[in-house]
């Protein structure tokens, strides 16, 4: 909604823009100021300017911004979350679980977005599960508002990944939730981009309190140890399930290594190394 919000603050000024023209928006007219007031725990669109819609027509994600849609107040209560449903906790909170990783791999990440990632991974990864459990619980929803809003200001500064730019495809050609896209192929784009991200697994293994690996491969236990918490909120479906048959699985990878957000990938990909990643996650979670 928030993300609905500034392409209508944006339309303002600019009212015969359509989705097609996104990528110029930052040339546009000013929109109307905003003052944000999440209700989820997830996105961070609180803490910045630019927005992800679904261009329906085209069958892909398009990225709409303005410095004027800066959300000039964001106001952050987690009592407004307490309503929230358990799968769409876990849908959101893993959003910004993912924020989080991929901010400390991006090819632009810097010292600031890595200290906001890591700590908003050590908070997500602690909180989400218990919020998920218990949906009444204000202090795990405090902290898991809060890290999901450290997430946004780290992936605002440093962008995202390879998990986001399949994400976006998927949700584009099924029309699956976000954060369900994402927790399908989170841990096998991890492992695929494990080579070029030791450093930032190992941030984000740390982060979430691990003990030492006894073979020394943090990045293998920062991957564990997201499979056990997409496991225990119940949230990773194999493709097949969210409506995805196999011959739609070229569009998907092709529109995944198209998305802008795969440029800042650890270990950039090509349509065929997408392609292996979306068999492996086709009839299995």
């Amino acid at each position: 909604m928030l993300d609905a919000a500034k392409g209508i603050s944006l339309l303002v000024g600019n009212p015969d823009a359509v989705a097609a023209d996104a990528d110029h928006l930052w040339e546009a007219a000013p929109g109307l100021p905003l003052v944000a007031v999440p209700t989820t725990s997830g996105t961070g669109a609180e803490t910045n300017g630019f927005g992800v819609i679904e261009d329906a027509a085209a069958c892909r994600k398009v990225y709409i911004g303005h410095p004027s849609v800066k959300p000039h107040i964001a106001l952050l209560d987690p009592e407004l979350t307490l309503g929230l449903p358990a799968a769409a906790t876990a849908a959101t909170g893993l959003d910004a679980l993912v924020h989080g990783i991929e901010s400390l791999a991006s090819r632009g990440a810097n010292p600031f977005s890595v200290a906001y990632a890591a700590q908003a991974v050590s908070m997500v990864s602690r909180a989400l599960p218990v919020a998920f459990r218990d949906g009444s619980d204000l202090g795990a929803r405090a902290e898991l508002m809060m890290g999901a809003h450290l997430a946004g200001q780290a992936l605002t500064l440093s962008g995202l990944g390879l998990v986001h730019g399949i994400g976006h495809a998927i949700t584009a050609h099924t029309g699956t939730p976000h954060g369900v896209a994402l927790a399908a192929v989170l841990e096998e784009v991890m492992e695929f981009s494990a080579p070029a991200a030791q450093d930032a697994y190992e941030r984000a293994a740390r982060a979430m309190r691990l003990d030492p690996p006894a073979d020394g491969d943090w990045a293998a236990a920062a991957v564990t140890a997201v499979r056990e918490i997409s496991g225990q909120l119940d949230v990773k479906r194999p493709l097949r399930d969210l409506g995805a048959d196999r011959g739609l699985l070229p569009a998907i990878a092709a529109g995944a290594v198209a998305d802008a957000v795969t440029k800042n990938a650890p270990r950039l990909p090509d349509e065929s190394e997408v392609l292996e990643i979306l068999e492996r996650t086709y009839e299995r979670p």
